[in-house]
């Protein structure tokens, strides 16, 4: 009885745990309701218009791969057009392996990465790993060791308001950053450039060669002048067009809309330094598969609908707390040789090679 007790209580703590993350926060109503609502939502819509896949091979350089999906998530890919992912380490993010210590949801991180590894090994030309790290906690050789076995870069939450442990520019960090410049290895990083901006700064300015890709067009999807303004700091910095679900991608595809014109002028003067991503969580909605792979599919299909076509579907907030409703946005319908880049060109050239046989 104690044993399945504790289980219980740490699932129900890593359940509550994914709630904090930024990159898969909801709208602000209770976790399970949300999901139950949104399968009834999927199974009641009408199914999505399928999009030509151009002949371009679309990267998305943005998945958390949680739980033992890589068949579906595959499937997923398929489905959407994209010809490789890559996916991301996300200890905070996995309901079936709940943090040994209640109060650091980030504690298991090297064994995150072992499964990462695991999952993708057969599938290294379409699944692309990046481990994750605490980076005053590993060792240079332990980086290594991960790098060799076929690891193509690392993803990096220190940014992360619920994830922080200290600035992202404490010194403690050098000698990792220091070695994953040298070493030309590629890093995503999630800041919360609204409270953190400085700190990027100075980090940007210590490692200035940092093969670096600032998640969530660098986590200023509701504020342009801010991204503006980090780009014209920062000449070799990039940013993926992520959005998330729920609330996230709600407030960034609105704010976007509103601002399409500006973002849309903004990449095609620099449509090297734009990386499309999704954002998906490969976890499983309400205990429904279906459900969740159409799911998967809208929030796949809302962030390349927000680059590539002229009107998209997402969740829209509705009346009330918490409410959501399938709605239309206006996307940027890039020009296609921007698309060539920012749908896949970019991430090949950041990835450099990896993937390919």
């Amino acid at each position: 009885m104690a044993k399945t007790s504790a289980s219980a209580e740490g699932r129900a703590g890593a359940l509550a745990l994914i709630l904090l993350a930024a990159c898969n926060a909801r709208p602000p109503q209770p976790e399970q309701a949300q999901a139950q609502e949104q399968a009834q939502a999927q199974a009641q819509a009408p199914a999505r218009e399928s999009v030509e896949v151009p002949s371009r091979a679309r990267v998305d350089v943005h998945v958390h791969l949680v739980g033992e999906v890589v068949d579906d998530l595959l499937a997923t890919l398929d489905r959407n057009g994209i010809a490789q992912a890559v996916v991301l380490a996300s200890p905070h993010l996995d309901p079936d392996h709940p943090p040994s210590s209640r109060d650091d949801p980030f504690a298991d991180w090297r064994a995150a990465n072992d499964r990462l590894l695991r999952q993708t090994a057969d599938h290294r030309d379409r699944l692309l790993p990046f481990v994750t790290v605490e980076p005053a906690e590993v060792e240079i050789a332990e980086l290594g060791a991960w790098l060799e076995r076929g690891a193509c870069g690392v993803k990096l939450y220190l940014g992360h308001r619920s994830l922080r442990r200290r600035p992202l520019d404490d010194a403690r960090h050098d000698a990792v950053f220091a070695e994953l410049e040298r070493r030309g290895v590629p890093v995503l990083l999630h800041v919360n450039s609204f409270r953190y901006e400085a700190e990027l700064d100075a980090l940007l300015a210590a490692h200035p060669k940092l093969e670096l890709v600032c998640a969530h067009l660098c986590g200023s999807r509701t504020d342009l002048d801010r991204l503006e303004r980090i780009l014209r700091a920062h000449p070799t910095l990039r940013v993926d067009t992520s959005h998330g679900g729920g609330q996230p991608g709600i407030d960034g595809f609105t704010n976007i809309e509103g601002e399409r014109a500006r973002l849309r002028a903004l990449i095609a003067a620099e449509p090297g330094r734009f990386l499309f991503g999704s954002d998906v969580v490969t976890t499983i909605a309400a205990g429904n598969m279906d459900a969740t792979r159409h799911e998967w599919d809208r929030q796949i299909a809302a962030n390349v609908g927000l680059l590539e076509l002229e009107r998209f579907e997402f969740w829209r907030g509705g009346e009330g707390v918490g409410a959501a409703v399938m709605g239309e946005y206006r996307g940027l319908a890039l020009e296609p040789a921007v698309l060539d880049a920012v749908m896949g060109d970019n991430a090949r050239s950041w990835l450099a090679g990896c993937g390919e046989d």
